[in-house]
C-alpha cells in the first residue's frame, strides 16, 4: 500500500499569502496542529500553530514565517514511510508530493493508522506470540516453518530494534488460537517466547494497547 492511496481528501492546504489568523481559523475547525502550505500546486512545506503563535500580530500572511520544514513522503512510498516521518517529526499529517515536488495531499495519522491496521491483519483472529533474540539468530523463513509444522501459519509479523542492544523482538500474528504447540516448537529449537496472547478479547487487547501507545507518543 503506498502513500498515494491513503491520501485523505479532506485535509485542507493554505497558501503563503493567507493570513495567520485565518490559518489558525482552519486549524480550530479541522482539529490539526499543522497544516500543508502550497504554492502554484507545489508542496512548500508545514506551517504549525506554535510557529504562528510565535509572532507578534496575526494579520500576517504566511510567508512572514520565512522557510517552513517539509517533511513529507512521495507517492510510491510505502505506508510504513509515512508512518517513520510522522514519528520523526512528531506531526499529525503526512505531506504527499508526487513529481517535480508537486503537491497531491496529506494523510491523516487516522487515515494512516486504519491503513496500518489492514496491512498488519489486526482484525485477523489468531494468536500473538513475542520472540526475543540476537538480531543476527533472527530469519522470518525459520519461524515461519517452525510454525508451519504445528500447522500454523504466520499472517503478520513486525521487528523492534533497540538502541545499543543487539537483541530485537519478533512479534508473529499466526492463525491459530491453541498456541502451546507452537511455543512448544519454538523454545524447543531455541527461541525465547517472552509473551502471547490467544484468542479473540487478549488479542483486541493487545493491539488496542498498541494503538494507544502510538496516540499517545504522538500526542493526538
Amino acid at each position: 500500500m503506498t502513500a498515494e492511496e491513503i491520501i485523505d481528501a479532506s485535509v485542507p492546504n493554505v497558501t503563503t499569502a493567507y493570513a495567520l489568523s485565518r490559518v489558525l481559523s482552519f486549524m480550530d475547525t479541522f482539529k490539526i496542529s499543522h497544516m500543508p502550505v502550497v504554492e502554484n500546486d507545489m508542496y512548500v512545506g508545514l506551517i504549525s500553530e506554535d510557529e504562528i503563535y510565535d509572532r507578534d500580530s496575526f494579520d500576517e500572511p504566511v510567508s512572514v514565517i520565512g522557510v517552513l520544514p517539509a517533511p513529507h513522503v512521495l507517492s510510491t512510498q510505502h505506508i510504513f514511510d509515512a508512518l517513520a516521518v510522522a514519528v520523526r517529526f512528531n506531526i499529525p499529517i503526512i505531506p504527499v508530493v508526487g513529481d517535480a515536488h508537486k503537491y497531491l495531499g496529506s494523510i491523516s495519522l487516522q487515515t494512516l493508522v486504519a491503513s496500518l491496521a489492514k496491512v498488519s491483519n489486526v482484525e485477523a483472529k489468531g494468536a500473538v506470540l513475542i520472540l526475543e533474540m540476537g538480531v543476527h539468530d533472527y530469519s522470518l523463513s525459520e519461524i515461519a516453518r517452525i510454525v508451519e509444522s504445528e500447522n500454523g501459519r504466520i499472517i503478520s509479523s513486525y521487528v523492534t530494534e533497540y538502541e545499543d542492544s543487539t537483541k530485537i523482538d519478533v512479534t508473529i500474528v499466526i492463525n491459530q488460537t491453541e498456541i502451546s504447540p507452537v511455543v512448544k516448537s519454538l523454545e524447543r529449537y531455541g527461541y525465547k517466547v517472552n509473551a502471547f496472547f490467544s484468542g479473540v478479547n487478549m488479542i483486541d487487547d493487545f493491539y488496542r494497547d498498541r494503538y494507544e501507545l502510538l496516540m499517545n507518543y504522538m500526542k493526538i
